[in-house]
């Protein structure tokens, strides 16, 4: 989440707010003195609480940057240790056949005869 998004959402939030605002004037059956009112302690509400949403939005996109650099540390010590598994488990497949290839074990002797059937 970037700085550009909270931005845009804390702007898209007063713009929804306005906007209900004036549709509430318009669809209101109250005197216009009440209504006018009514929409100035909104935008007042807006323009008090507008810098609080601000800095949460800021922490917010701190945090997930925190959370994503967790993660990505999670994802890379993951990968390791799939590769190094996969290492792992080649190297005792590959000791497996060495050993049973020199036991003569699985049908092939080590001797160089026929073997017996």
């Amino acid at each position: 989440m970037d700085k550009s998004f909270v931005t845009t959402a804390a702007i898209g939030a007063a713009a929804g707010a306005l906007i209900g605002a004036g549709a509430a004037v318009i669809v209101a059956t109250q005197r216009g003195e009440q209504i006018r009112h009514n929409v100035m302690d909104t935008v007042e509400a807006l323009r008090a609480n507008g810098p609080a949403i601000n800095e949460r939005g800021h922490a917010l996109v701190e945090k997930s940057q925190e959370v994503t650099g967790v993660v990505k540390e999670t994802l890379g010590a993951v990968k390791e240790l799939k590769e190094e598994t996969v290492s792992a488990a080649h190297d005792v497949k590959s000791d497996m056949q060495d050993s049973l290839r020199t036991s003569g074990v699985g049908g092939k002797p080590t001797d160089g005869s026929a073997g017996s059937i």
